[in-house]
């Protein structure tokens, strides 16, 4: 785990942890833990210069996609259509934009042989949505909907109200979207990302409508 760096000669000084083990995020206590921390770093109040959005860094990777020819992917503008309705009603929630480590999913946890958790690997660190770090998490774990459910509900420590818990599952089609975009770049530099493609597209495609619902139904 991270001790020290020095920003200007590139390097860092790390601590080793011993017999650790990553996070389990099928196992409901695991879980809990994940979300707690995500919780108690959204609140730190912590702010970095960085910001991350998963909808902008989407249409970025569209710009890409779009040097390399034109997108003939059936229902690719439908589902773009629908995930840019679904963020203008998201940021009409007005969530605080607070430091996010944007990276975290199971992988990135270490748990050491006393039990102690650490949350590794923070390039990626920026100022996001508070569900920005649930939406990497639920498709990145690939939660079920129980699961991603009971997450939210850890990470308010309560049951989640229905506006919170749509606000949340936006974020999973907004992560599921955005590397479903850079999927599409990488496959058209012609590198193989295997079955994360399909994975990434099924949490946008899976969930935009019943997400979407939620929103749209509450206006009428």
């Amino acid at each position: 785990t991270f001790i020290y760096e020095d920003q200007k000669e590139g390097w860092k000084i790390s601590k080793f942890v011993k017999n650790a083990q990553n996070l389990d995020p099928h196992n409901p206590e695991q879980l809990k833990r994940a979300m707690e921390m995500g919780y108690k770093l959204h609140h730190s109040g912590a702010s970095l210069d960085r910001s991350f959005d998963f909808v902008n860094e989407g249409l970025n990777y569209e710009k890409l996609l779009l040097e390399e020819g034109p997108i003939e992917i059936p229902g690719y503008y439908e589902l773009r259509e629908k995930v840019l309705r679904l963020k203008k009603f998201a940021d009409a929630d007005q969530y605080p934009i607070v430091i996010s480590h944007n990276d975290f999913f199971y992988l990135n946890f270490l748990i050491d042989e006393a039990g102690t958790y650490s949350l590794i690997d923070w390039e990626y660190a920026g100022m996001s949505d508070e569900a920005n770090d649930f939406g990497t998490f639920t498709v990145c774990c690939e939660l079920t909907d129980d699961e991603a459910n009971a997450a939210i509900d850890y990470y308010f420590g309560k049951e989640a109200t229905f506006e919170q818990r749509r606000h949340f599952w936006s974020y999973v089609v907004f992560a599921g979207w955005c590397w479903y975009l850079w999927s599409l770049v990488k496959e058209a530099e012609g590198e193989n990302v295997g079955e994360w493609f399909f994975i990434y597209y099924r949490y946008a495609a899976n969930n935009i409508d019943r997400v979407l619902s939620w929103y749209e139904d509450a206006q009428n």
